[in-house]
């Protein structure tokens, strides 16, 4: 009687274990990938065209959403060889196709939001190397120091030479009443917030081709924006060099 128990209990299990495996499978198969833009161009200067596209998980989302849980980049390499790379979703992803370096070989440029505003941007610099697409440097400040100042002035420096002095006196009472200030003097060291870039874009600088980077500088809080600091970078064959910066103040609107 155990043994007839135990073999009707196996099969069950093996049943249940059967459907479930089944339905994952169904949920896998029913993944919905949206073309979201196709290109055929010579991306390595070999005389060959490659197909390149960007394809989005559209699953679970709306007709119409700019949303995508994942993204996949695939480039056509021959007729039975196709390179494919997965990325991290997110909001209305953009591909440019174009040489960013000046090595003669074009690279793939994609720009993802975080948010549905696009205010929160990540960016990944892609090449074709062989068979595969290999993720290439992106420019970065290797040094930001900023503080607040006493007489309701900021300043911010750059890789230890570029400085930028902000005068937010037109801001002094919202200070003064978040508590920053007393009478003009700081309370407490305080510094300033760099927000990540919120644009990287292709353009050109002394007849070269250059990074043009946009970032947000706030004060208090990330809605406290104080300027924006714009950055061109350019490639010297091992490593992107701040090469210009400018910082554009912004004026406060409060009471």
């Amino acid at each position: 009687m155990r043994r007839e128990l135990l073999v009707a209990l196996s099969a069950f299990f093996l049943m249940t274990l059967t459907a479930i495996t089944g339905v994952y499978a169904m949920e896998k198969d029913e993944k919905t990938y949206k073309l979201i833009l196709e290109e055929k161009t010579d991306i390595t200067s070999d005389g060959q065209e490659e197909m390149i596209q960007l394809k989005g998980d559209a699953s679970d989302q709306p007709e119409n959403s700019n949303f995508f849980k994942e993204l996949f980049l695939d480039v056509s390499i021959q007729k039975d060889k196709t390179a494919t790379l997965a990325v991290e979703g997110g909001f209305d992803p953009k591909l440019h196709i174009m040489d960013i370096n000046d090595d003669h070989h074009k690279e793939l440029l994609l720009s993802v939001s975080a948010n549905e505003r696009g205010t929160e941007k990540s960016f990944y610099f892609f090449q074709l190397q062989g068979n595969k697409l290999v993720e290439l440097q992106k420019p970065e400040l290797a040094s930001v120091e900023s503080q607040f100042k006493d007489a309701y002035k900021a300043e911010l420096k750059i890789n230890k030479e570029k400085m930028y002095i902000f005068d937010l006196y037109d801001r002094r009472h919202h200070y003064e009443k978040l508590g920053l200030y007393h009478k003009g003097r700081l309370n407490e060291p305080t510094e300033l917030i760099l927000s990540p870039f919120s644009e990287l874009k292709v353009t050109r600088l002394n007849n070269q081709t250059a990074i043009k980077g946009k970032q947000r500088i706030s004060g208090l809080a990330a809605v406290d924006t104080i300027g924006y600091l714009e950055t061109w970078w350019t490639w010297n064959k091992q490593e992107w060099v701040l090469q210009k910066v400018k910082v554009k103040e912004i004026s406060y609107k409060g009471n």
